[in-house]
């Protein structure tokens, strides 16, 4: 295909060769550039990957970025199969992120332990926020490119309507998604404040019946003459008392005023 990359401008060629290039419908009296730009998953990281076609008005290519290459198409109807699968691998790439997120709901809802909760939610906001991003794009070229390209004969409108609903759809459930994730995390930081306003409370509890017996112990405790009880022979017995009611009242004065508020 060297007679296409002459007659690709330099620029343009740049954009098709680059893996990552955004979504873009690019229309030159020679010929139009589709690029449609879908998430994927490699290595268990999600990456963009951008599938770049230039129409010469006479056939229909595929730039192979693996062998740097123009791959004749032929038809539109080959272009279709290829984008729908690509389209494909998306939504179930989306429909597995669903399953995950939802597993990650049932253990919180299940109240089971999950100390990786944040680091889970976090990558997969992060991941479905580039999804939305990237789809959204996509179905905004994929709309322009259907709209041009209707007047041709050979189009397969209804074809490509299919892939652009898809995409549509897709980046609706990424959304939901999203949507879902928020709504987690708010159930996880409502039960988290809970867990620390329970141990709060707990910790007041205790220093509202120890405090008085820290005042109490600690006046005793005083290197000093002239002491209460230090001169009766029971007088440890009696301060053991004196704490011991403190703590009895200090409790019920607590639960008193507990059942007020």
């Amino acid at each position: 295909m060297k007679n296409l990359f002459e007659k690709v401008d330099s620029f343009h060629l740049s954009d098709i060769k680059n893996p990552t290039h955004p979504s873009s419908f690019i229309e030159e009296e020679a010929y139009d550039i589709l690029i449609l730009t879908l998430p994927h998953y490699s290595d268990t990281c999600l990456t963009m990957e951008s599938h770049a076609f230039v129409f010469d008005h006479a056939s229909y290519y595929y730039f192979d970025k693996q062998k740097a290459e123009f791959v004749n198409f032929e038809t539109m109807q080959h272009v279709y199969e290829f984008l729908n699968e690509k389209t494909n691998e998306t939504m179930a790439l989306v429909a597995s992120m669903h399953e995950g997120i939802d597993l990650m709901e049932e253990k919180l809802y299940d109240n089971a332990g999950f100390s990786n909760f944040m680091h889970y939610w976090l990558a997969n906001k992060k991941d479905l926020s580039r999804i939305h991003r990237v789809l959204n794009l996509g179905v905004e070229v994929l709309n322009t490119f259907i709209t041009t390209y209707l007047k041709e004969e050979d189009f397969l409108a209804i074809h490509f309507q299919d892939i652009h609903e898809h995409i549509g759809r897709t980046n609706r459930s990424a959304l939901l998604a999203t949507d879902k994730l928020n709504n987690l995390y708010n159930f996880y930081t409502t039960r988290s404040n809970e867990k620390m306003n329970r141990t709060i409370y707990l910790l007041t509890m205790l220093s509202g019946i120890f405090l008085p017996l820290h005042f109490v112990a600690g006046y005793f405790g005083m290197n000093s003459q002239g002491l209460p009880f230090s001169e009766i022979p029971y007088g440890t017995a009696l301060v053991t008392l004196i704490m011991a009611s403190c703590a009895i009242i200090m409790t019920g004065l607590i639960l008193f005023l507990k059942k007020r508020l």
